[in-house]
């Protein structure tokens, strides 16, 4: 009833409860309020006040979430290019509130999006689904699928917001030469011949350098009045470091840094993510990791592997017990892929266990860090020996290229089935994990970024050896 009463309010009617019900602090700013049409006005506040009531208090959208809400309630498509912790999930869920009687399709790679399912409660259609399920599939046509066939269905869909969109590019665009590895991905344009012209898409990402954003403005079809909405990924609170391997990622024992030796109670472990490139290192450093703990504490499970074979069960409690204040897991030693939902505020560093084959990768790794305003974390680049050395002799040959700045280095893997790992790293990775001076500059540079975030903090990222 009181949601109802709320999306009803004129203008003046909803700047007088914004104001008497929310704290004039915590409304946007006044520039931006003038800033609005009428109508546009009286959508924000509302907004606003949709989100405090359905929050108890807790949550008043900014300035951001209201821009990309308004453009899709006014039908324009919009990009939001932000860090992981800017609030996407309210950019996807206030059209929601606005407009009852519409559905929205959230297309991600993740299956944990119980908060978004929170917000989006009630009688709110809200169908979260996988890009699979938009096409053909093993012979057979999914029933999403079927139902986007459907008139009386597809004429409801109102918006399409597809998180982490980068996929597009990393997973559903050939690379490389080689084959898209999630090719539904890379036909998610085709919504746009399924779905009404006025359906509006958004694109969501932290990770949406300039020639990633023009592949996904190509692939769905952006109209020209589409909004742009980038903050930057730097957050000022991130420490890089970029480290050698002794001997490769086969010698565990640079990992011994992360346990104290000797390690005895009270001590407490910070709470880190180790990336890894192959399912099995997964593995073998949690039980690595576990036996240098002394005995008592071997079996609790304080260090775990995660990734994407393991059974539902089993990364649902592991996940809760990472993400909780109190659980057991403290080390978490993850793919890629299983990584890429993880929304942990109190990550205290992660580390990247030898050379992310492309800058994207590493970008999303160590987004997991310091998701905390009010605490320092770290994100450790652990590179194998050959990266240098493949620096030294070949980057000075190879010209930048903005249009694809993440080429493989080496040539000598085009073409192969299998390419080693040599064979298959970006110029730009290599570029990035070995330049002299202040990582946060050369992130920025990278990803455009002219925002004080940018280089608002020096970072260590000399190699040592």
């Amino acid at each position: 009833m009181l949601l109802s009463v709320i999306r009803k309010l004129d203008e003046e009617d909803a700047i007088r409860y914004a104001i008497t019900l929310i704290l004039p602090t915590r409304l946007p700013p006044r520039p931006f309020i003038l800033s609005l049409s009428q109508k546009e006005c009286a959508t924000a506040l509302r907004a606003c006040l949709l989100v405090y009531c359905l929050t108890r208090g807790k949550i008043v959208p900014h300035q951001g979430q209201l821009e990309t809400s308004l453009a899709s309630t006014s039908g324009r498509d919009s990009a939001v290019i932000v860090r992981t912790g800017y609030g996407k999930t309210l950019c996807i869920a206030i059209p929601l509130l606005l407009e009852p009687g519409t559905i929205t399709l959230t297309v991600s790679p993740l299956k944990r999006l119980k908060m978004m399912q929170k917000i989006a409660k009630g009688e709110i259609p809200h169908l979260i689904v996988q890009p699979e399920q938009f096409r053909m599939n093993h012979g057979h046509l999914p029933r999403l699928a079927r139902l986007l066939n459907d008139r009386g269905f597809s004429s409801k869909i109102a918006r399409v917001a597809i998180d982490e969109a980068h996929n597009i590019y990393t997973a559903g665009t050939v690379i490389d030469g080689r084959p898209a590895f999630r090719p539904a991905w890379g036909a998610l344009g085709e919504l746009r011949v399924k779905l009404p012209q006025t359906t509006t898409l958004q694109a969501l990402s932290a990770t949406m350098p300039g020639y990633i954003y023009c592949t996904i403005h190509q692939n769905l079809g952006f109209r020209s009045d589409s909004l742009i909405i980038s903050t930057s990924i730097n957050r000022p609170n991130i420490i890089y470091a970029t480290h050698v391997l002794v001997d490769g990622r086969r010698n565990l024992h640079n990992l011994d840094c992360i346990i104290p030796d000797p390690f005895h109670s009270p001590m407490r472990l910070p709470k880190i993510v180790i990336f890894h490139g192959e399912k099995i290192e997964t593995s073998n450093v949690s039980q690595y990791l576990n036996a240098r703990l002394p005995e008592p504490f071997q079996k609790l499970g304080i260090c775990r592997h995660y990734h994407s074979d393991m059974s539902p069960e089993y990364l649902e409690a592991t996940y809760s017990s990472f993400a909780s204040s109190d659980g057991l897991v403290l080390i978490l030693s993850a793919t890629s892929g299983a990584g890429e939902g993880l929304d942990v505020p109190e990550v205290n560093g992660v580390i990247n266990f030898g050379l992310p084959e492309k800058v994207p990768m590493r970008f999303q790794w160590e987004g997991r860090a310091g998701r905390s305003s009010t605490r320092d974390a770290f994100a450790l680049t652990m590179l194998e020996p050959w990266v240098p050395e493949m620096s030294m002799t070949h980057l000075g040959q190879v010209a930048e290229d903005k249009d694809d700045p993440d080429r493989p280095l080496l040539s000598t893997g085009l073409g192969k089935k299998n390419p080693i790992k040599q064979e298959r790293v970006g110029t730009a990775a290599v570029r990035l994990a070995t330049c002299p001076g202040c990582k946060r500059a050369a992130y920025a540079k990278f990803m455009e970024d002219e925002s004080d975030d940018g280089s608002s903090k020096l970072s260590r990222s000399s190699l040592v050896s």
